[in-house]
Parts: C-alpha cells; structure tokens; sequence
C-alpha cells in the first residue's frame, strides 16, 4: 500500500509540474502574440512613413517637370512668333521625315 501512495505522490508532483510547465507555455504564447502584434503595428507604420515620404518627392518631382514643360512651352510659343518661317520649315521637315520612317515599315 505504501508503494502505491508513493506513485501517487510522484504521478501527483507530475501533474503539477506538467501543469505549471503548460502554463509557463501559454504565457510564453501570449507574450509573443503581443511582440508580434508589436512589431507589425511597427512595420505598418514605417511603411506609411515611406509611402508618405515617396508621394512627398514624386510631387515635387511632379512639380519641377510641370515648370520645366511650361517654361520650354513658353520658349517655343515665343521662338514660332519671332521665326514663323522658321517654324513652319521645322514643321515640314519634321512631318517628312516622320512620313518617310512610317513608309519604310
């Protein structure tokens, strides 16, 4: 009978340490859920960062092109009033050639 109080005890310590060995587990679990719920709220928004920061240079970008474009629209507006000829002559050419590269396909 002593022996079979003995394995109880022992099957009984088992238990608990099983028991607290699970638990330990599961805090571990819930521990690392947050971390990771951590780092994804980190890496969301470092991504809004850089997405932020990329749409900040592509309308700047955006902007000096559009200047650029208006300023050399100016230049050939003002070129074509001074020279008409000029630009009609650069017109012609340019359409022959255009014409003469469609023709050769």
């Amino acid at each position: 009978m002593a022996s079979m109080d003995n394995v109880q005890r022992k099957n009984g310590a088992v238990r608990v340490a099983l028991k607290a060995r699970a638990s330990d587990v599961m805090d571990d679990i819930t521990e690392l859920r947050k971390d990771m719920s951590r780092l994804a709220d980190a890496a969301d928004k470092a991504a809004r960062h850089e997405v932020h920061t990329a749409r900040q240079k592509l309308n700047r970008s955006a902007d000096v092109l559009r200047d650029r474009a208006s300023h050399g629209a100016d230049y050939v507006r003002t070129q074509v009033r001074e020279r008409p000829g000029a630009a009609v002559g650069v017109s012609l050419g340019a359409g022959l050639l255009i014409g003469l590269l469609l023709a050769r396909r």
